[in-house]
């Protein structure tokens, strides 16, 4: 093999059998003539001042470069102008400020095809605005590279939106459990702030030639230069970077906050018959689809050396894969950073353990949008999953000094949502920077959000979550649930299934058999090992179809709060998409209403619904899961799980004395044994002291019941 020393900087005599594995974006610069001139707005609604088309015959994707970009109005008070900019390939759309432009170093995320519109849209009465492009970046070839460890290639296409794809340098980057969710690559994926600019989730997959498909803007985030820190790539055992991204320009959510899940990093364990995992961008060769090229796929390996901060493990990879996570199977953490390729009969792919002390030192240090918030905020007796609906329920607040800030005493806020936006309250201090916040009323079943705001020594307000309001906490207004019936699908409970115009696929009630191969489930969601799945054949999925998963008739009428839950599974991989579709009736089955129309998830995924929040509970309520691939073009996959129906408690039951859930003649003994005794739980009228008022209180309350 050939070590690219030129591109990866210098290298001990121990790479000359490895490869550096990258696989950048092949794009050309192409020239175009956009000038807006100068255009304004001196109307009284927001409107689009200029548009232009953008055409490059052959283009695969597009990518565009700003010359110049001025936008006028203010960005704090959403008065200013932006660039929107639209792909007529399929649709999908980013919006940027001034902010935004200047974040994404005067450039766009990548399009899908070759032909885009950008617009100038200014808000009312702002001043002049104004855009000028002479070139755009087309992508029109695939890079195609191979190194695997074995005869073939084994990887299968993954979902594990922890991983994502960098371009244009063509590598994969993390997201770890840092104060602010960054990202680990490898060294030599970062030899400039060039190098890679933009971060990918959800990549879709390529075209039949393997030309590169890209995910709509909402899930490209664009790199924080400034956060930036590489050592460049020095040869195995030596190769790391680390870095940041902005929030996405569209939804304004990091992509911890908008995928929900990081890397725990670890340090590397001795080795003993483990199996490494590496997820990643890979290219493709012969014999696997070039549809695969440089989207997410997975292999595992032995583990089989680990030497200072080097690891060496057999597993499938090939450029694009540089920067990695090395991931221990038995635990599922991330142990290093997937490097350098080049197997052979006595060696392997190598890495940079997580135990390097430089890689350690960046991470004790981090810049631009990785560095962490000035104060943190610990919570010693833990978060509510449900509050009091009268009021009252309380969470213990400590503000704690992070580094060179200390907390301002007496300036901690909690802000919480019932559904009619917040409410700012002032949290009690117990003694400085310890406090007490205290939920209002809300209305039983409610769904609240909520955080926490304190200010520093010096001024600054930091929030808890960090991009609240964006991300927050939430809990449920209700004293616990009363759960009317739990199916985790164990047992035959009356579901049937019906297929209309299906080819293969169906609903069938057993235990994943295909190790999650296709886009299906390696396991069912509780653990008990059956679940509702379609297509559990081998190499089996949805085709045609829908195949209706239906539920036997719920009787509710006597629970106007009644709640669904489940655990759903729905993969697929056609970028246009069919749909996982859950519908309620409560005609049994006579009509239905739909309740989520579910795209592509990753992992198993829990959902709820209140039923009167679509149909009128009545004694026929009917529950549905229907799947289709129709047209059939696509691989299809989807599960159900931990079905559950459940009312929320509203209010306490004090006749209910030793609390069985039930009132008879056993809370009257316990109440008895209480009251002689003296014991203060006996204190029925809650006036301090136990009396024949007590008494006469609790018997009145026993009468009536609950």
């Amino acid at each position: 093999m050939i070590v690219a020393a030129a591109m990866c900087g210098p290298f001990t005599a121990t790479t000359t059998a490895q490869e550096i594995r990258m696989a950048p974006l092949i794009t050309e610069q192409m020239p175009v003539t956009v000038d807006s001139g100068i255009v304004e707005n001196d109307g009284d609604a927001e409107r689009v001042v200029f548009s232009h088309t953008i055409f490059i015959p052959g283009a695969a994707a597009l990518r565009l470069e700003f010359d110049q970009v001025l936008l006028a109005g203010l960005i704090s008070d959403d008065s200013g102008s932006y660039l929107r900019i639209r792909s007529l390939f399929d649709g999908a759309e980013q919006r940027l400020d001034a902010r935004e432009v200047e974040q994404w170093q005067n450039t766009s995320a990548y399009f899908n095809g070759d032909e885009v519109v950008i617009e100038i849209v200014a808000k009312p009465g702002t001043g002049a605005n104004t855009l000028r492009m002479s070139v755009v970046r087309a992508q029109f070839e695939p890079f195609v590279d191979r190194s695997i460890c074995g005869p073939t290639d084994d990887r299968l296409p993954s979902t594990d939106n922890r991983v994502a794809r960098l371009l244009p340098i063509g590598c994969t980057g993390w997201l770890i459990n840092d104060c602010n969710s960054c990202f680990l690559t490898a060294g030599h994926c970062s030899t400039s702030d060039g190098s890679f600019t933009v971060v990918q989730f959800n990549v879709p997959f390529s075209d039949a030639n393997g030309g590169l498909n890209h995910p709509p803007p909402e899930d490209q985030y664009a790199v924080d230069v400034a956060s930036r820190q590489s050592n460049e790539g020095q040869g195995i055992g030596n190769d790391y970077a680390y870095f940041g991204v902005f929030p996405n320009s569209n939804t304004g959510l990091t992509p911890a906050e908008a995928y929900g899940d990081v890397f725990r990093i670890a340090m590397p364990p001795p080795v003993d018959d483990q199996d490494i995992r590496i997820t990643g961008y890979g290219v493709t060769g012969s014999g696997v689809p070039r549809e695969w090229n440089q989207i997410q796929k997975t292999h595992t390996g032995p583990y089989f050396s680990f030497n200072g901060t080097a690891l060496s493990y057999q597993v499938d990879t090939t450029g694009g894969n540089s920067g990695s996570p090395i991931i221990n199977e038995e635990t599922g953490e991330a142990i290093g950073i997937h490097t350098h390729a080049g197997c052979g009969s006595n060696s392997g792919n190598n890495g940079t353990g997580a135990n390097h002390p430089g890689l350690q030192m960046f991470l004790a240090n981090p810049k631009g949008v990785c560095d962490c918030p000035q104060i943190d905020f610990f919570f010693p007796e833990g978060l509510p999953m449900f509050v009091d609906p009268a009021g009252g329920s309380q969470i213990l607040v400590e503000v704690l000094p992070n580094g060179d800030s200390e907390p301002e005493s007496g300036t901690g806020m909690f802000y919480v949502d019932s559904g009619d936006g917040y409410v700012e309250i002032e949290m009690d201090e117990l003694k400085d920077n310890v406090y007490l916040a205290t939920f209002p009323e809300i209305d039983c079943g409610t769904t609240a959000q909520y955080y926490f705001s304190a200010e520093t020594d010096e001024g600054d307000v930091v929030f808890e979550p960090l991009t609240a309001p964006n991300v927050t906490f939430d809990t449920i207004a209700a004293l616990g649930i009363d759960v009317v019936l739990a199916d985790n699908f164990e047992t035959d409970t009356g579901w049937t299934v019906r297929d209309e115009m299906l080819q293969e696929g169906s609903w069938d009630r057993d235990i994943p058999a295909n190790g999650g191969s296709r886009g299906d489930p390696e396991n069912d969601f509780d653990g008990s090992g059956t679940c509702w799945i379609t297509g559990n054949d081998t190499d089996e999925d949805v085709d045609g179809g829908p195949t209706r998963l239906i539920s036997p008739a719920f009787d509710l009428s006597e629970m106007p709060g009644a709640v669904v839950s489940y655990a759903r599974w729905f993969t697929n991989d056609d970028k246009d998409g069919d749909r996982l579709t859950v519908e309620v009736s409560n005609n049994d089955g006579a009509t239905w209403t739909v309740v989520e129309r579910v795209s592509n998830t990753v992992g198993w995924v829990k959902a709820k619904f209140t039923v009167a929040d679509f149909v009128t509970p009545t004694a026929a309520v009917r529950v549905r899961f229907s799947a289709a691939d129709n047209p059939n073009d696509s691989v299809t996959e989807a599960a159900i799980d931990a079905f559950r129906i459940y009312t929320y408690v509203c209010s306490a039951c004090d006749a209910d004395f030793n609390g069985d859930g039930e009132v008879n003649s056993m809370d009257v003994f316990e109440f008895l044994n209480a009251w002689n005794s003296g014991d203060s739980t006996a204190d029925f009228d809650h006036n301090g002291e136990v009396d024949t008022k007590d008494m006469i209180a609790f018997l009145n309350a026993w009468n009536i019941g609950c």
